[in-house]
């Protein structure tokens, strides 16, 4: 099976030439951590078996946020509490794009562009349900941020 990891290891060096100067810091430091995790260069830890006498050396997964190995589990577990707030309605996905014309600036102020972004998504789902009279209640939203 390829794995992220051994992609990066493969193809780090000629992808760095090429697009190091367009990649913020934590990108990089992505990239670093993906590739050493739960390999030999990652940290590890002695694990002993309590019935005999063999014991084994498990490399530390990294922990970055990005990291496919890492946060599966947590992903999973995220998805499970979702599923578990589920009220008994209607769920309709609603995409909101940011227009061509500012990503560029997204990319110079990820937080604050996203941020606004964010809330004035907010704010046009909240007045479509005032908007609405047969719409009783409130609507809720759970947002996800899908970068390319």
């Amino acid at each position: 099976m390829i794995t992220l990891a051994s992609v990066i290891d493969q193809f780090q060096d000629d992808f760095l030439s090429e697009y190091q100067n367009r990649l913020r810091p934590n990108q990089i430091s992505a990239l670093h951590a993906i590739k050493r995790c739960r390999t030999q260069m990652s940290p590890v830890m002695q694990v002993n078996c309590a019935d005999c006498d063999y014991q084994t050396f498990v490399p530390h997964s990294c922990g970055h946020r990005n990291c496919p190995h890492c946060q599966h589990h947590d992903c999973q577990q995220w998805i499970e509490r979702q599923v578990q707030r589920q009220v008994p309605a209607d769920y309709f996905m609603n995409t909101f794009t940011l227009p061509a014309q500012l990503r560029a600036l997204a990319k110079q102020h990820p937080r604050l562009v996203y941020g606004m972004m964010f809330d004035c998504a907010w704010a046009t789902l909240q007045s479509f349900s005032k908007n609405d009279k047969q719409l009783r209640g409130d609507p809720g939203a759970i947002t996800v941020l899908h970068t390319h």
